[in-house]
């Protein structure tokens, strides 16, 4: 192993809090959890979710941390360390979702930047229209942002947990707050505004369907941050004494806040104006703008919008980097400064297809976000549970604290949420999967 292989730790509690909040809010909020709700039946598909993330992100986000601080290391580490079946070809798995997911996040995350500078630019000029620009329409300046954004990325946590991470994560989440605040309150002086939110969420039980709950799971796991990979390893750099319990509740409240703090960014200013909300991953960059240009001082409101999402993303797309970085320093010895050149490398080669097919985002995140995440959750959650035994999972979720209900937690984490998830996921995926064989099976019916 390379010198720097020691396992880092979070200096505090609150630190590691801030760090998974960073995780957890990202673009999950503001480019998924909008478009989502407008498919998937306004509050019903909320109710649907709040119900997930407590009965079954907030149990699975402990697991994770859990899994993660036992075996002081990433799923690489984790799944061997508790003797996990198939340990290999599980890790395998989940580096090649993180990555592949990791890689589309990139390209949305680059396309942010774009329109963020293509909107100061436009602050800074009269007249000039950024969805005219070739910023944010060729998509050659797509890959250049692209490539800007993983080598922030890579650079930042080239300084480490301690002086990468936390640091960031201090100063991006307050800032991107007091962004927010300010873009919420002049979405919801718009006039029209209230009611076009209240219409909003107004329920549309018809539109309930089995991928309104696999959409509420995915949304739910993707935006946490679950998917026996990110989570793992924030956990292995939690001290002894962090409340595992405490955390896990603080970050998924945290996400719960931005989610809907970042609807009432974007919902209301949406409908004011009357565009439509069904714009699906295109929402961001193509609804948001026509709101902005629109809007008086559109220009600067488009700026703070893109900037304060780019900044949060941006912790997000650090965590996916770092599970790389464990992956590469416990499988073939890597440095850190090695693993980050290649991460930086193979993303971008990655991004390529996301930018110039059209179509490629949304399919790669139903796989790999709203299928695969979930999914590497159970494997996590199976490999504390089943594999660790019993008291390891108790005694390393409880932790120093004393928490009162570990034996019935324990119980719903080893029968109920692996299951729970798995019959989610089949139950979601089935229509899609007699739709695809009814199409093989009779080519010519439409």
């Amino acid at each position: 192993m390379p010198a720097d292989d020691v396992t880092p730790r979070f200096s505090s509690l609150a630190a590691m809090v801030l760090a998974t909040s960073g995780v957890a809010i990202g673009l999950g909020n503001v480019w998924r959890f909008p478009y989502m709700m407008a498919e998937h039946g306004g509050i019903v598909f909320l109710l649907v979710y709040l119900v997930i993330v407590f009965a079954l992100g907030i149990p699975a986000l402990m697991a994770e941390w859990a899994l993660g601080r036992h075996a002081g290391g990433g799923p690489a580490q984790a799944f061997k360390t508790v003797g996990m079946p198939l340990a290999p070809l599980w890790s395998g798995l989940l580096l090649l979702t993180i990555t592949m997911a990791a890689s589309y996040y990139g390209v949305i995350l680059g396309q942010v930047l774009a329109w963020a500078t293509a909107s100061a630019t436009a602050a800074a000029s009269d007249g000039a229209d950024p969805t005219a620009m070739p910023l944010t329409t060729n998509p050659w300046c797509t890959l250049v942002f692209v490539i800007l954004t993983a080598a922030l990325g890579c650079g930042a946590l080239g300084l480490g947990v301690t002086n990468g991470i936390e640091r960031l994560s201090k100063v991006i989440l307050p800032l991107c707050l007091m962004l927010v605040a300010v873009l919420i309150i002049r979405s919801l002086t718009l006039e029209g505004a209230l009611d076009g939110l209240r219409q909003f969420l107004a329920p549309r039980p018809e539109k309930f369907t089995p991928q309104t709950v696999l959409a509420a799971l995915g949304q739910a796991f993707f935006s946490i941050g679950l998917g026996g990979t990110l989570m793992v390893v924030y956990g292995s750099y939690m001290r002894r004494r962090d409340s595992i319990p405490v955390a896990a509740v603080g970050t998924a409240l945290a996400d719960l806040i931005a989610a809907v703090l970042a609807g009432m960014a974007v919902i209301p200013a949406v409908i004011a104006l009357g565009v439509p909300m069904d714009a699906g991953p295109r929402l961001l960059f193509v609804v948001m703008p026509e709101v902005f240009a629109r809007m008086p001082l559109g220009e600067l409101f488009g700026l703070l919008f893109f900037a304060s999402i780019f900044l949060i993303a941006l912790l997000s797309l650090m965590a996916a980097y770092e599970v790389m970085v464990d992956f590469g320093r416990r499988l073939v010895g890597l440095s850190r400064r090695v693993s980050l050149l290649t991460i930086f490398v193979v993303q971008v080669g990655l991004s390529i297809p996301a930018i110039w097919i059209d179509g490629y985002i949304g399919v790669s995140d139903l796989i790999w976000g709203s299928t695969m995440h979930p999914f590497g959750s159970a494997l996590a959650v199976i490999a504390l549970l089943w594999c660790a035994g019993r008291a390891t999972a108790i005694g390393e979720i409880r932790g120093e604290s004393t928490l009162p209900f570990a034996g019935p937690l324990y119980y719903w984490l080893r029968y109920v949420v692996p299951v729970v998830i798995v019959v989610i996921l089949v139950h979601g995926w089935w229509p899609q999967i007699i739709g695809l064989w009814a199409r093989i099976a009779h080519p010519g019916s439409g």
